[in-house]
């Protein structure tokens, strides 16, 4: 089964409650993942771990905490707050929600292992058999995070009631559900450029910033107006949206840039390539590789093979498409052996960790926290 919490109160109780609920489970999540082959892929072998950690901590308090403090202060104090309820050193909690936006940066990212980093497919009433609206997600991400995820749902003092699907440290999450019917996700944005134009290591992770939509946004205008007016992004995102009324949309964003990819035929589906005419630019070129062991592939293949993927059956299921159709698809093989290139993704370092499928009208929020071809969702409701 998936793992659960549910928090009530200020932020700063929020915090609290997590950290204490999933102390344990935190420190070993962090023991693990530091001493993984993953960690050590992409950090010297020439430099203990305990300095590691430590300059990983010294550059998440430098580039992520006055842009916290500033743009989203409660979810700062909420990230605090998990911290010294868990017993996380302050350097240590910095570093891990650093990581979001480190794993982007073009200097360093393309010599080490790949992460797919997610797929989003909606369907709105004119493409379904019964006129529901549906959004599924997959959240591709390295192999070694599988254990530690959890849905948290959350009943603030001070924002709109939600449940999210997040890893057990993390203030952030990269899906979610509020009581007003809005649903988000987010997608990891590869940008190739530099700062400032479309990459920054400072700046608000995406996670934050979905989080934050979760608790005070409506609908999917306010959301879209939300990160458009965002002026400290840090990592590009690609976000989806999808609210009560059926206002569907995903907004592509670098550090700086936007653009606004809307349902053609009452479907849509995104992956991690910039689709837009305005941002098409920021995708990486064909010769940048992922490394590591036998491997040798361009990072961008994959987005786009599972994009073309996820449209076509979805045009073929145009009209008829139910709950089990989104499974499918988010289960999909494409009728071969899984691997890096399928929508559920099967990758030597990393894969699709969990899946979500969202009815925003019925507040329905099912997940799976692994391959959903090998697993059966669990509902919650708000």
């Amino acid at each position: 089964m998936v793992d659960y919490i549910k928090l009530k109160g200020t932020v700063i109780e929020r915090g609290t409650q997590q950290g204490e609920q999933l102390k344990d489970k935190i420190h070993n999540m962090f023991d693990i993942v530091f001493h993984s082959k993953m960690f050590s892929e992409v950090t010297s072998k020439l430099i203990p771990l305990s300095i590691i950690k430590l300059g990983l901590g010294i550059m998440g308090k430098k580039n992520i905490k006055k842009s916290l403090q500033q743009f989203v202060p409660n979810q700062y104090e909420k990230m605090i707050s998990i911290g010294k309820a868990a017993s996380i050193k302050k350097y240590i909690l910095h570093g891990a929600h650093f990581i979001e936006v480190m794993s982007g940066d073009p200097k360093s990212l393309y010599k080490n292992p790949p992460v797919q980093a997610c797929s989003m497919i909606f369907a709105l009433p004119e493409a379904t058999s019964d006129n529901s609206m549906i959004f599924g997600r997959n959240y591709d991400f390295p192999n070694v995070l599988q254990p530690f995820q959890v849905v948290r749902e959350e009943v603030p003092d001070e924002g709109y009631k939600n449940i999210n699907f997040t890893q057990y440290p993390l203030t952030g999450c990269h899906m979610g559900l509020n009581e007003k019917g809005l649903a988000i996700g987010y997608n990891y944005g590869r940008s190739w450029k530099q700062e400032p134009l479309d990459f920054r290591l400072k700046g608000v992770p995406g996670t934050f910033i979905v989080q934050e939509m979760l608790e005070t946004c409506v609908t999917t205008q306010e959301a879209v107006k939300f990160i458009t007016n965002f002026t400290d992004r840090s990592n590009g995102c690609h976000y989806g949206f999808m609210d009560a009324s059926g206002d569907t949309c995903v907004i592509e964003t670098t550090s700086t840039r936007h653009a606004i990819r809307r349902p053609i035929d009452s479907i849509l589906a995104h992956t991690n390539h910039y689709q837009t005419e305005e941002l098409k630019d920021a995708n990486l070129p064909d010769y940048v590789r992922f490394k590591m062991d036998d491997m040798d592939i361009n990072p961008i293949e994959s987005p786009i093979r599972r994009y073309q993927r996820e449209i076509e059956l979805l045009k073929l299921n145009k009209g008829k498409i139910t709950m089990e159709t989104i499974k499918n698809i988010l289960s999909d093989h494409d009728n071969r052996e899984p691997d890096d290139f399928t929508v559920c993704t099967h990758g030597p370092a990393a894969g699709t960790l969990g899946s979500i499928i969202i009815f925003p009208t019925k507040k329905e929020f099912w997940v799976t926290d692994n391959h959903p071809c090998s697993s059966e969702y669990e509902r919650f409701k708000l």
